[in-house]
This record gives structure tokens, sequence and C-alpha cells, in this order.
């Protein structure tokens, strides 16, 4: 069975801190996730076989492992497989995207993300993007929206 790549992003998709107080913090000592979006993105990890990779400017600050074990804290369902390559040349989220996408040659895709630089991803990228809010993150509805792009695909 083909895996999906999931690009995922946490703030604005599992971190729904309001830019203007800092992050609550959970018992491992990392910043909380919301957990109904936590909920959502399990929902959605059960209904394919995804491959996950971050996208967060925050994978600077950790490693794979302590990701890993951050995001098995949190109850999520699976493991990340890696972080998206820091591409110093590129400015933007969008940029790197592209460069990654391109880079593996990667076709059979899902981007959850809040950054609006994404909107000026070209179409056939675009349609496989889930553009979050930074306050609601992964809701409902973008779960839903994620699901139709699944079924699409």
């Amino acid at each position: 069975m083909n895996k999906t790549t999931l690009i995922l992003d946490l703030d604005g998709v599992l971190i729904t801190n309001p830019i203007w107080k800092p992050d609550e913090i959970d018992s491992d000592g990392y910043s909380k996730f919301n957990s109904d979006c936590v909920e959502n993105l399990n929902t959605l990890l059960a209904m394919a076989s995804f491959e996950m990779w971050l996208s967060s400017t925050r994978r600077t600050v950790k490693s794979l492992d302590d990701f890993n074990r951050i995001f098995k804290h949190r109850n999520i369902k699976q493991e990340i497989n890696g972080f998206l390559p820091k591409y110093p040349e590129l400015n933007s989220r969008k940029e790197e995207i592209v460069q990654f996408l391109d880079q593996f040659k990667i076709s059979d895709f899902l981007i959850i993300d809040d950054d609006k630089s994404l909107n000026g991803l070209e179409l056939l990228i675009k349609e496989k993007l889930v553009l979050t809010e930074f306050m609601k993150g992964f809701n409902r509805d973008k779960l839903e929206e994620a699901k139709t792009t699944l079924a699409s695909k």
C-alpha cells in the first residue's frame, strides 16, 4: 500500500494558543496541543496510510526523537518520519514545501498548515492543502476538508 506524505505544521494546527499569550506547557515540559485537534489528527491518521513529515519551524530546536516522544505523550497514534529539510536559501514555507515535493518526487501528499503564504502555491499543490486558522487549528471542519481532499486524489 502506498503511503500518503502528510506535511504537518504545529502552530495553528495542533497548538492554538493566541500569539499574545505564552504557550501553555504540558507535563512533559513542551507546549500543550489542543486536544480536539489531536483527536481530529488521529481520526485522519486512521483513514489512510501516512508518512508524516514535520514542516513547523519548531523542527529546528528539537530532535526527531524528541518530537516523537512529545507526540506519543499527547497520544498521537503515529510517529513522525522526518522533518522537511532546512533550505537556507529559501524564505517561506511555500518555497520549502515546493522544494521538498520536487526534491523527493512526491506526488501523493496532504499539507496541513496555517501559513498564508501557501495560498500562493500552484493549483496542483494547493488542491492538496488544508489551510487552518491559527486559533482554531485542525478543527472538525478542517478534518472534513482533509477527508474530502483525500477522497478526491
